[in-house]
């Protein structure tokens, strides 16, 4: 297995490591199940604790679990979000390339395919947003952000207030819609947007706050998503630039189960302890956990351009060794989106290499 390592100098200067991991995928089986179509991922596997022995079970880490759910998934590409040290062993198990800013980095870039023009945005921090572009076997290229937009400020729990009125939840979400501001005027994005129909651009991630597109009066009426009627407006800048949030778009009639709810997947029997991570609610101390399950969709897959086409996506809550309920044996307390495109135009030809 090869490895490549590269070094980038951003606006301060200063020489920072960034990895990627180039290796010839053996999964020749997967481009020849379905040549013209795509499987993106974005998931916040929850890092820091992911090798933290109370979430061992049956002898298989939460790492490994999370290697487990990505490699039945069959994604092509994957925006990993709090990844913490975990980017070298994961790329290995599934023998895919990659990009992280540091051995220790928040995101992560995983690709089936080869990856070229990666690296940090300048002037923005790597912590929120980086980018690849990843070369399909017909040299077709697709250009992937994976973003993180801040949790600070009012949480995402306050959707459950009823005290807290609809037009009180929008305002406390300004500080993410500021955060993408960032990135949708950052020059070298407007470049790759200008380019979309020759490179077609997803920016996935954990963007720490919903969509306006699930608060409707017709979820009103159901009463689903708390009976809120939100416009949000990080979302809807999305939208504004010609992004298609793809799970949505592929689940148009919302119901209890195409709500796509991705936070939390931590259980009544559970709450969370600053510095511990969500422990077991074992006396009367935490009748009412903070964190129920589950309330929020929060982590997206955008897409534009006239030659990627989302075809379906799904949330993903489960691993395999128990599919009655999510966390622990699901390994993080965000569920994982996946989306199939479609590969539209004759650029989208692919074929395997002699």
């Amino acid at each position: 297995m090869k490895k490549r390592f590269t070094y980038t100098t951003p606006i301060t200067a200063l020489l920072i490591l960034v990895l990627i991991l180039g290796c010839k995928s053996t999964s020749t089986a997967q481009e020849t199940n379905d040549l013209a179509t795509l499987k993106v991922m974005t998931w916040n596997i929850w890092g820091k604790l992911n090798l933290e022995p109370r979430y061992t079970i049956a002898g298989k880490t939460a790492r490994q679990r999370v290697i487990d759910i990505i490699k039945d998934s069959k994604a092509d590409i994957i925006t990993m979000t709090e990844t913490y040290g975990s980017a070298k062993a994961i790329s290995e198990a599934l023998n895919y390339y990659y990009y992280t800013p540091s051995p220790d980095a928040n995101l992560t870039i995983f690709s089936r395919y080869p990856l070229e023009n990666f690296g940090n945005i300048e002037g923005l921090s790597p912590f929120s947003f980086i980018v690849a572009t990843a070369i399909l076997p017909s040299n077709q290229k697709v250009r992937v952000y994976n973003i993180w937009l801040t949790s600070g400020g009012r949480h995402i729990v306050a959707i459950k207030d009823e005290n807290l009125s609809d037009a009180a939840f929008n305002n406390g979400d300004e500080n993410r819609y500021e955060h993408i501001q960032q990135l949708l005027q950052h020059k070298d994005f407007k470049k790759d947007f200008a380019n979309r129909d020759q490179i077609p651009v997803i920016v996935a991630g954990d963007f720490n706050c919903v969509s306006h597109l699930d608060f409707t009066k017709e979820t009103k009426k159901d009463g689903l998503n708390f009976d809120r009627l939100l416009a949000n407006k990080t979302a809807i800048a999305m939208a504004n630039a010609g992004f298609t949030d793809t799970y949505r778009a592929t689940n148009t009639q919302i119901t209890k189960e195409t709500l796509g709810y991705t936070w939390t997947t931590v259980g009544l029997e559970y709450t969370y302890e600053s510095g511990m991570g969500f422990v077991p609610i074992t006396t009367a101390t935490h009748p009412e956990p903070e964190y129920r399950n589950p309330f929020a969709r929060i982590d997206f897959i955008y897409s534009i351009g006239k030659s990627i086409i989302p075809i379906n996506s799904k949330t993903i809550m489960h691993h395999k060794a128990n599919l009655n309920r999510s966390f622990p044996e699901f390994p993080s307390d965000h569920g994982a989106v996946l989306t199939t495109f479609k590969l539209n135009g004759n650029q989208f030809n692919l074929k395997l290499k002699k």
